[in-house]
């Protein structure tokens, strides 16, 4: 078996109506498109991988044309390539993709929804579609245009029993700055995990919040020593190639250390990522992804969501199948313009701050503008702030507002 040809497809399936427009003034059409890979083989067989975000360099691709995809077993780099070439191994043998992988520990997978840091109101409305799609946690990054304690009470008051915040602090706080905040959320009972929520870096510093915090500390941006050295009550394995679950997954079962994967893309990545945690035995937290981000998708078969957790697919491969019609759908569809908009970051003691931001810049962009720019207290993740977005609507305030904010932020008090 040879590969004789790779497809890129870039698509942008929709998004969700209820939060359609807020994820793409957020992060811009780089969070909604995804490019799905179709290795095409000498012997008929195809498979798939999908990836974040546009289709990679053509000459990134021509490395594995004319290889067998038995050469990448433990491929070291790119999930995309691991999760076509072990779907076309478990084609060719006849086999579901975890028993090229190891001994089956699990048939069922638990997973998490994410979503972006949003008001509070809306904060409550992605706990409650999260429940109907049947996860009982959701993932978000913290933003320090955003209030982390209000943004919990508001998800509290909706979440069904059971149901579960992760935390995502961006590896960027210390411990004097962090830790007060993790003893208010404490008190909410939706308040579970929290991941990075100092300095990396910093091993004194999470040594004291496992012994500290009754929130469980999860690790993300840290080697996987950091499980060996006992920093953390679990650890992420975020966007890993299969080379690197194995690692990872390994030494969590040597140090016995729970930890989860974290995978971006629809259908054909919560297959793949399935029969990965199908086989890892400390793979026990629930494994962010984003499968439900999009309400529509480019795979016949659908993996719904059963109390948390995902069936694993009896393949062979991976077990899902593209569907053409949906692809060539998605591939067509528009790229939405968002139009003109400010955002508008509300202070409690009646400080307004409006400042213009582009999408296509990152989520990274819009935070630098906040910290760096704009007049208030120091950004920090409690602070008694609300941000969102306000659409050109042909008033007179917003034209004003407008030209005041061409320069740079624009801080207007009360």
């Amino acid at each position: 078996m040879r590969v004789t040809d790779i497809e890129t497809h870039e698509i942008l399936a929709p998004f969700h109506d209820h939060d359609a427009d807020w994820l793409l003034r957020y992060q811009g059409l780089g969070l909604q498109m995804r490019t799905v890979y179709v290795v095409k083989t000498n012997l008929g067989l195809e498979g798939y991988g999908e990836s974040h975000g546009p289709a990679p360099e053509a000459d990134l691709l021509a490395e594995y044309i004319g290889t067998d995809p038995f050469d990448w077993i433990a491929e070291p780099k790119y999930l995309w390539i691991g999760s076509a070439m072990y779907d076309l191994m478990g084609k060719f043998l006849g086999l579901p993709t975890w028993k090229l992988l190891g001994q089956k520990v699990r048939d069922w997978v638990p997973v998490a929804q994410w979503t972006v840091s949003q008001p509070p109101d809306a904060m409550a409305v992605e706990a409650r579609h999260a429940a109907r799609l049947g996860y009982r946690w959701l993932k978000f990054h913290v933003d320090e245009m955003q209030n982390v304690i209000d943004q919990t009470a508001a998800i509290q008051q909706v979440a069904p029993p059971g149901f579960k915040v992760h935390y995502d602090f961006n590896a960027d706080g210390d411990l004097e700055a962090v830790f007060p905040v993790l003893e208010e959320l404490e008190r909410f009972p939706v308040a579970a995990r929290v991941e990075d929520p100092i300095r990396v870096k910093d091993h004194d510093g999470y040594r004291i919040l496992r012994e500290k915090s009754k929130l469980s500390i999860l690790i993300h941006h840290g080697s996987p020593e950091v499980m060996v050295d006992h920093l953390c009550d679990g650890y992420m394995a975020g966007h890993a190639s299969v080379g690197h679950a194995l690692r990872v997954a390994a030494v969590a079962e040597a140090t016995n250390t729970p930890f989860m994967l974290q995978q971006v893309g629809g259908t054909i990545n919560q297959a793949f990522l399935a029969h990965e945690a199908a086989v890892f035995k400390m793979a026990t937290l629930d494994h962010v992804n984003l499968a439900h981000l999009w309400k529509e998708d480019v795979t016949t078969e659908t993996m719904p969501i059963v109390s948390g957790s995902v069936q694993v697919p009896k393949g062979p491969g991976l077990g899902v199948t593209l569907d053409r019609a949906k692809l060539e759908k998605h591939k067509s569809a528009p790229r939405r313009n968002v139009g003109r908009f400010l955002v508008r970051v509300k202070h409690a003691d009646g400080l307004r701050v409006y400042f213009r931001y582009d999408p296509a810049m990152g989520i990274n962009h819009l935070r630098h503008l906040h910290r760096t720019q704009s007049p208030g207290p120091v950004p920090a993740y409690a602070n008694p702030i609300a941000t969102d977005f306000w659409d050109d609507d042909d008033s007179h305030e917003f034209q004003r507002i407008w030209q005041q904010t061409e320069s740079g932020p624009a801080g207007i008090p009360r």
